[in-house]
C-alpha cells in the first residue's frame, strides 16, 4: 500500500496527465476549503489574498494558515539566521518568493531590512507589487542570471525552491546565489531529503542513490508538480566549493522547523 500513490503518480506523469491532476487536485482543495475561507475573508475584509489557485501552487489553500505561517515562518528565519547578520539594517532576497507569503511579514520582524523578492511567475509579481508596499518585487527567468548586480545581498533565502527545479540546474543556481551575496553573506535553503522517500519508487530511489539527485519533471519550472530530491551528502558536495555550512537541520528529525524538508544554513566563502 506504501506503494501506491507513488506508483500511481508515476502512472499519471508517464501518461502526459500531471496537468489534468493538478487541475483536478486545485478544484477538489478549493471545493474542501471553501467555507473555512469565506470564514475568514468575512472576519478579516483588510487582509489582502492571492488568488486561490496561486495560494495552492505556492502553499496551502487555507486563508488563515497562509497568513499564520507567514507569519512564524518570517520569525523564524530571523532567529536562525540572527547570529550570522550583525548589520541591524541587511539587505534581504526572498529568492522564489511566489505570493508573498513569507516576506509581506518580513518588514516587521527585520524593521529597517532593504527587501527585496524575485519570482519567475510575473503575475504573482505584478499582485505583490500592488499589495505589499516598501519592497522591491523583480521577475527573473526560471533560469540564470538574474538582474541583480555582484555581492549586493547580505541574507538571501530560498524555501521550497530547489525542490521544484531541475536537478541539471541546480549548480548553475548556487553559482549564482553565491555570485549576488555579499562576503560573507548567509544563504538560506531547503531541500527534500530523507523524509521524503516514500514518495519515491523503488527504480527512482535507486537513481537518487546513485545521482544523488533525482527530479520529476514538468513541463512548467519552479512548478509544484516538479520536484526535486536531494542527498544530503550530495549536496554537501554541491555547495562547498561557494559555501561553508553553518547548520543543517534533517527534515525527518525537525519535522517542526519545515514540515519535513531539511533546513541548510550557508555561508558564502570568501
Amino acid at each position: 500500500m506504501r506503494l501506491l500513490k507513488p506508483l500511481i503518480k508515476y502512472c499519471i506523469y508517464q501518461l502526459g496527465l500531471a496537468g489534468k491532476l493538478d487541475r483536478f487536485l486545485f478544484r477538489f482543495t478549493q471545493f474542501q476549503q471553501k467555507r473555512a475561507n469565506e470564514l475568514y475573508r468575512k472576519k478579516n475584509p483588510s487582509i489582502s489574498l492571492p488568488s486561490d489557485y496561486d495560494l495552492y501552487e505556492t502553499y496551502q489553500l487555507r486563508y488563515q494558515q497562509f497568513i499564520e505561517d507567514g507569519v512564524l515562518a518570517a520569525s523564524e528565519i530571523r532567529e536562525w539566521t540572527k547570529d550570522y547578520l550583525p548589520d541591524p539594517m541587511p539587505v534581504i532576497l526572498d529568492w522564489g518568493c511566489g505570493a508573498g507569503r513569507i516576506i509581506r511579514h518580513l518588514p516587521i520582524v527585520y524593521p529597517g531590512a532593504v527587501l527585496y523578492g524575485c519570482d519567475s511567475n510575473e503575475d504573482r509579481i505584478q499582485w505583490n507589487k500592488s499589495h505589499i508596499p516598501g519592497i522591491s518585487f523583480t521577475t527573473v527567468n526560471s533560469f540564470i542570471p538574474t538582474p541583480y548586480s555582484d555581492s549586493i545581498f547580505d541574507l538571501v533565502y530560498g524555501i521550497s525552491v530547489l525542490t521544484h527545479i531541475d536537478a541539471d540546474q541546480q549548480g548553475d543556481w548556487l553559482n549564482e546565489l553565491a555570485r549576488i551575496l555579499k562576503k560573507d553573506g548567509i544563504l538560506l535553503i531547503s531541500t527534500q531529503g530523507d523524509f521524503y522517500l516514500p514518495d519515491l519508487l523503488p527504480g527512482e530511489k535507486r537513481i537518487l542513490a546513485r545521482e544523488g539527485i533525482f527530479t520529476k519533471s514538468y513541463p512548467r519550472h519552479g512548478h509544484r508538480m516538479m520536484s526535486t530530491y536531494h542527498n544530503q551528502n550530495h549536496f554537501k558536495k554541491l555547495v562547498s566549493p561557494l559555501f561553508t555550512i553553518l547548520d543543517y537541520y534533517p527534515g525527518n528529525a525537525n519535522l517542526h522547523k519545515l514540515g519535513g524538508q531539511d533546513l541548510w544554513i550557508l555561508k558564502k566563502k570568501t
